[in-house]
């Protein structure tokens, strides 16, 4: 992430310096002006944003399984795709940024947990206010003719959408077929992957260094579930033995709460954490049907 955002910030200026504003300006100055208003964009995403972004971060975005927004949009390869994509997609209002969709959901979360604090609800909120006001300010007519790109070419199952109010547990009885294993692992694990994002997806390799990665979304949901699951059993996080101790459940489980260290920090709150309750009614379903290869 920390690369992804000098790429960004370093990308600005380039970007930014061969937008122009119209309006009837003089080409040189309307470039100047955009340029000077996008960088400013661009050291508020620095200094502010990028922060929270960061992977040992709690973001209210976790708290409510990321409600529909996906953070790589404000990591985009420069500051004018980044401005595009969150005005394309409807997540910032330009003529009233105050009323952007992005802050309302920021708005809604809730400090119910030791990860999400209303100091962190409070510092998330101030801090893309004042990015949003900023793209905001540099009007509609800045960077020309640059468009969001498309989030990918091919049809692929990277929705954070998808993911449950609540846990999801494998019914009791439930047949052990491959292909209910296979669905049950889609519905119970693959479900949560956008708390993994971006250190542990294989379309994100070079966000983490040294993070394993297991969560495919390359292609539809069903065939990124199996790979997902043939890339954590390669990996060996799943201990038949003991489930609990399964690094699938330890490594995102909060320090205090039993986990262990985790490069990206706490992501389940504790055991009772409905994506914690959910991964390990897969796991024991599974080691109860004799642990098969998918």
């Amino acid at each position: 992430m920390k690369a992804a955002s000098a790429l960004l910030l370093a990308a600005v200026v380039v970007s930014a310096a061969m937008a122009s504003c119209g309006n009837g300006q003089d080409p040189a100055a309307a470039r100047e002006a955009s340029s000077e208003c996008l960088s400013q964009a661009g050291d508020l995403y620095q200094k502010k944003i990028a922060p929270l972004l960061a992977t040992d971060q709690p973001q209210t975005c976790n708290q409510c399984h990321l409600s529909g927004v996906d953070l790589s949009l404000f990591v985009r390869a420069d500051m004018c795709e980044t401005r595009a994509c969150l005005v394309d997609l409807g997540l910032v209002d330009l003529k009233n940024p105050d009323q952007s969709k992005v802050l309302g959901w920021i708005q809604r979360a809730e400090p119910d947990s030791t990860l999400i604090t209303q100091d962190v609800i409070d510092q998330e909120y101030d801090a893309f206010k004042s990015f949003v006001e900023q793209i905001a300010h540099c009007g509609g007519e800045a960077c020309p003719g640059v468009r969001c790109p498309a989030q990918s070419d091919a049809q692929g199952c990277d929705s954070p959408e998808d993911e449950p109010s609540g846990a999801v547990t494998v019914a009791d009885g439930a047949a052990c077929d491959s292909i209910s294993i296979e669905t049950a692992f889609r519905d119970n694990v693959y479900v949560w992957r956008d708390r993994c994002f971006p250190c542990h997806f294989t379309s994100q390799p070079s966000t983490a260094d040294g993070a394993p990665l297991f969560f495919d979304v390359r292609s539809d949901c069903n065939s990124g579930a199996l790979e997902s699951f043939h890339d954590m059993l390669s990996l060996g996080v799943i201990d038949t033995n003991d489930p609990t101790q399964s690094l699938l459940l330890r490594k995102p489980l909060d320090l205090k709460k039993g986990g262990v260290v985790h490069g990206g920090g706490a992501k389940f709150d504790g055991t009772s954490d409905p994506s914690y309750v959910s991964f390990l009614s897969f796991i024991e379903y599974w080691i109860g049907c004799g642990a098969p290869a998918p």
